[in-house]
């Protein structure tokens, strides 16, 4: 009897011990992995906070996550429609658990437009941080995003000239907003035709701030990362060198935009960090060729063939603000403040040489500067150890 006394005890020590262990492990599994523990404290206190959803109340207004309600798929995560009472439609994006930079994209996305209340900016609604899953809630737009009517992705209505237009004003005010107009001045550093979301009634909005930064407006001209983020085809050639998110290359990445909204087609160098930015399938390049040759007008979607003769100056404007916006040098470039003003038509649209200019740096500053918007670029050429695509 002795072993049976010795025997049973042991045994039920090892049992618990496991059944302890698994209770733990189990705990360790459903605890949120907290890398940002005070960001709950930073986001609740601002006055302005988005609302806070709980994870229950984001399954049920997707249909737990179901794949009939999803909107897209990006690189950080997945957009589903989801339907709350307050609110009606809106769209949840439930970002990768896998993904370190969803992490990241998550934390700026809530700090920074969570803050942020503009007619042209994707408004955020709320936001969710639990069991490790981390969502956003966004104003659902009905027509999605601006690439889908412009390079006929579907089999959806041409974009009128009047529409375009109205689109290209739209996102101007948004980022003249983001520059100028905030306390802390944003810089977005991802703005492209997917990243323009359409209402009901085709009003622009730009979203997904995942890569914004913000920057003190008296101190810092710009934010520099060792990793290189936003979307090749769209990012300033400097930006290679020195890893330097500007106001500047914010408005190189607008001009690649009214390019592709006016003539209907991509950036066609999508690997520029792995060329001499001398390709000439590039379609700046392409642009600047016709302008050149006294053809920019050919630039023009062929689609808005009918409304050529009607708008043929104010079409002709337009690029060339797309060519100014994009000019190699980032001192060259207007800001968003003069481009809003060329858009309205108080002003004629920057002159730019008819020969696209090589692109050198450091870059030769202005003798004088009349454009008391703009902020000078560094000089400093830092180290960078990444691209991040979008």
């Amino acid at each position: 009897m002795l072993w049976l006394w010795i025997t049973v005890p042991t045994v039920l020590i090892v049992l618990s011990a496991i059944a302890i262990y698994l209770y733990l492990q189990r705990k360790n599994r459903e605890k949120p992995d907290d890398e940002y523990p005070r960001i709950e404290d930073q986001i609740q206190g601002s006055s302005m906070a988005p609302t806070k959803f709980k994870l229950k109340e984001l399954r049920k207004a997707t249909g737990n996550f179901n794949p009939k309600n999803k909107l897209g798929k990006g690189g950080f995560g997945t957009v589903y429609k989801g339907f709350l009472e307050k609110y009606k439609e809106v769209a949840v994006k439930r970002i990768s658990k896998d993904s370190r930079q969803g992490k990241q994209e998550f934390i700026a996305e809530v700090t920074t437009i969570g803050s942020l209340h503009h007619k042209n900016l994707v408004r955020l609604i709320g936001w969710c941080y639990e069991r490790r899953e981390l969502l956003l809630v966004y104003e659902f737009m009905p027509n999605c995003s601006l690439d889908r009517f412009i390079f006929g992705m579907e089999e959806l209505p041409t974009l009128s000239w009047e529409r375009r237009h109205a689109i290209i004003y739209g996102v101007a005010q948004a980022l003249d907003y983001l520059h100028n107009g905030c306390e802390k001045r944003v810089l977005h550093r991802d703005i492209k035709s997917s990243n323009i979301m359409l209402d009901s009634g085709f009003n622009a909005k730009l979203g997904d701030f995942g890569l914004a930064r913000t920057i003190q407006q008296s101190e810092n001209t710009h934010h520099t990362t060792k990793v290189i983020a936003g979307t090749p085809g769209y990012m300033a050639p400097e930006t290679f060198l020195t890893g330097r998110a500007t106001v500047e290359t914010d408005v190189y990445a607008f001009g690649v935009l009214v390019l592709e909204v006016v003539s209907g087609r991509k950036p066609g160098n999508q690997n520029e960090e792995q060329s001499d930015y001398n390709n000439n399938n590039n379609s700046l390049y392409w642009l600047w060729d016709l302008y050149r040759q006294g053809r920019i007008l050919d630039a023009i979607d062929s689609r808005l063939k009918k409304e050529f003769d009607e708008e043929e100056e104010m079409l002709s404007i337009m690029l060339i603000l797309a060519l100014a916006c994009c000019h190699p040098n980032p001192h060259q470039r207007p800001s968003m403040r003069t481009v809003l003003q060329v858009l309205k038509g108080e002003v004629p649209p920057p002159v730019v040489p008819t020969e696209r200019p090589a692109f050198m740096w450091p870059a030769m500053p202005p003798s004088f500067k009349d454009d008391r918007e703009n902020i000078p670029s560094g000089r400093q050429l830092d180290q960078f150890t990444e691209l991040t695509g979008r």
